[in-house]
C-alpha cells in the first residue's frame, strides 16, 4: 500500500509539473508566391486545426468538427469566408479577390490553398493578416513572400496586422 501511495504521489507531481511547463503557442505560417507563368498568386496557409475551429465556432455559432468524420458540410465555405475577411492582399492599391481552392489536414494542422489571378505589373503589395488574432491575443502569423525572385518575410501580430512591400 505504501509503495502504491508513493508511486501515485510521484506520478501526480510529475504530471503536475509537466502540465505547468507545457505552453500552448499560437502561430500560423503563410506562403505567398507569385507565379508569372500562371499570372496568379498562390497562397498556402498552415494553422492549428483546434485554433481555427474555435475561432470559426465563436464567429459563426456552429460546431464544425474539423478533421473528423462528423465534419460540418459548411466548413469549407466558412473557412473561405473567414480567410477572405482576415487575410487581404492589395496590389498597386487595389484589393484582390482571393479564391479558396482546397484544404487538407496534416496531423493537427489545417492547410488551406487560395489563389488570386493577377496579370499586371506588381509595384506595391499591401498585406493584411489578422487570422486568429481576435481569438488569441498572442497569435503570431509568419508570412513568407516570393515575387519575381524577391523574397521577404513578415511577422503579423495582434498589434501589427499590416505590411507593405514595394517591388
Amino acid at each position: 500500500m505504501k509503495k502504491f501511495l508513493v508511486t501515485t504521489v510521484v506520478l501526480f507531481l510529475s504530471f503536475s509539473f509537466t502540465s505547468f511547463s507545457i505552453h500552448k503557442f499560437y502561430i500560423g505560417v503563410f506562403q505567398v508566391d507569385y507565379k508569372l507563368e500562371k499570372k496568379e498568386f498562390q497562397i498556402t496557409s498552415r494553422v492549428f486545426i483546434d485554433d481555427v475551429e474555435k475561432a470559426l465556432e465563436t464567429k459563426y455559432k456552429k460546431k464544425l468538427y474539423l478533421a473528423t468524420s462528423k465534419e460540418n458540410k459548411e466548413s469549407d465555405a466558412l473557412i473561405a469566408e473567414y480567410f477572405n475577411e482576415k487575410f487581404k492582399i492589395s496590389v498597386n492599391n487595389k484589393t484582390q479577390e482571393m479564391v479558396f481552392v482546397a484544404k487538407e489536414y496534416e496531423d493537427d494542422v489545417l492547410i488551406c490553398y487560395h489563389t488570386i489571378n493577377y496579370s499586371n505589373k506588381i509595384k506595391l503589395l499591401d498585406i493584411k493578416n489578422s487570422i486568429l488574432t481576435e481569438q488569441f491575443s498572442d497569435q503570431q502569423n509568419l508570412l513568407h513572400i516570393n515575387i519575381n525572385s524577391n523574397k521577404k518575410s513578415f511577422l503579423f501580430t495582434n498589434t501589427n496586422k499590416q505590411e507593405k512591400l514595394e517591388l
